[in-house]
């Protein structure tokens, strides 16, 4: 009998453990407004991230991003195509600053990042 009980209680502990072990992140959702030319924006900071999310939100422009600090260009680094591309950096996560850029003006692009 107490061989039983001590199963179940290992067994309920091991089903319950990951759940337990989840931890939430706070999630950050903000936007920038790109323009054209070399330089562009610099949007967010180098810093240590769990989770990054990009977003064009324009229906024919494209979005060029960089992020590991230098410059963006256009047709360089990193395409968010038009229409709502998305890009989503989850399991390996750059921790440089992100800088973008955009081939048409007032390009609206929608950004995450999880610390």
């Amino acid at each position: 009998m107490r061989r039983r009980w001590l199963a179940g209680a290992v067994l309920g502990l091991l089903m319950a453990s990951p759940a337990a072990a989840q931890v939430a992140v706070p999630v950050h959702t903000n936007l920038a407004i790109l323009g054209t030319g070399t330089g562009a924006l610099n949007i967010l900071p180098a810093r240590v991230r769990s989770l990054l999310g990009l977003q064009n939100d324009h229906a024919t422009a494209v979005i060029y991003c960089t992020v590991d600090g230098t410059d963006a260009a256009v047709n360089t680094g990193i395409r968010v195509n038009t229409a709502g591309g998305t890009v989503l950096f989850d399991a390996k996560v750059p921790n440089g600053a992100l800088r973008c850029v955009a081939d048409a003006a007032s390009v609206r692009l929608l950004y995450q990042e999880g610390q």
